[in-house]
């Protein structure tokens, strides 16, 4: 069953009418994890904040957007919000702009479970604590009493997907989540998402610009460029066989990284492959 269907959006500037996203169309089926790729300004992040309904002030978008077969362009501003976090969770880029700086992070996270459930404050701060330990926060009563700024990069990309473990949403969205991150905490958030879709069997939308990323997290990917969607499908085949030269272009970029990188570490030849 589909999760999530996108038909024909388009997406443009109120005032100059230039158009940024044309007519893209995708389905997301329970459990799936969907990578959307392109190089910056292609149109991802459009996109995944058209889907939540969140692009700034004068950027409009059309076309039908369903979660569970429900249209979610008809629904009014504040049947919106009830949606975004227990139904659509999105995982932004920087943590940092996720989370009120005035507040301290335990606050953001109480306010959010108390919009979507009508639990006791113990009861949420025991399932964020339990959540927080599942992502490797350890000591989370001290974690949730800082503020954002008091926190790295990698760590509130976690204390993000404890929220989602908590809300148990039907579709996470995560917006290049790994982009402000080093090597090393990178790779752990990845894994932080693999074992998101294990332990929630959430639809999942991954933007990314690392094809490894990619090839780690995906089931289907999601090619644009300049605003219009290029190729689509199954993430083996796009790394075996593309067909579009822009799809082709990406993956041998990443492959011709990849060996450079390996030659650098240990001498492997370049040209060997």
């Amino acid at each position: 069953m589909n999760v999530l269907e996108v038909e024909h959006l388009n997406v443009w500037e109120e005032r100059s009418g230039r158009n940024l996203v044309r007519d893209s169309s995708f389905r997301l089926a329970q459990g799936e994890c969907l990578a959307i790729v392109g190089e910056s300004g292609s149109g991802k992040s459009l996109t995944c904040k058209s889907i939540m309904r969140l692009n700034r002030n004068g950027i409009r978008h059309s076309g039908r957007i369903a979660l569970n077969g429900e249209d979610l362009s008809i629904l009014s501003d504040k049947a919106m919000r009830r949606y975004r976090g227990r139904r659509l969770c999105m995982i932004m880029q920087n943590g940092m702009s996720a989370f009120d700086p005035s507040r301290p992070i335990g606050a953001h996270l109480q306010e959010t479970l108390g919009i979507h459930y009508d639990w006791s404050r113990a009861e949420r701060e025991a399932k964020l604590a339990a959540a927080m330990i599942a992502v490797g926060l350890r000591e989370p009563a001290a974690v949730m009493s800082r503020y954002p700024f008091e926190l790295s990069g990698g760590m509130l990309q976690r204390v993000m997907i404890a929220l989602a473990l908590v809300l148990e949403p039907d579709v996470i969205i995560a917006d290049e989540p790994t982009t402000a991150l080093d090597a090393v905490t990178a790779y752990e958030v990845v894994e932080q998402f693999v074992r998101l879709r294990e332990r929630l069997r959430s639809a999942m939308i991954f933007v990314s610009h690392d094809l490894g990323v990619v090839r780690r997290i995906a089931d289907n990917v999601l090619v644009m460029k300049d605003g219009e969607i290029v190729e689509q499908g199954a993430a083996r085949e796009i790394f075996s066989g593309a067909r579009h030269p822009y799809t082709r272009y990406l993956v041998s970029s990443k492959e011709t990284l990849s060996r450079h990188y390996k030659w650098l570490m240990g001498g492997v030849d370049v040209a060997q492959g």
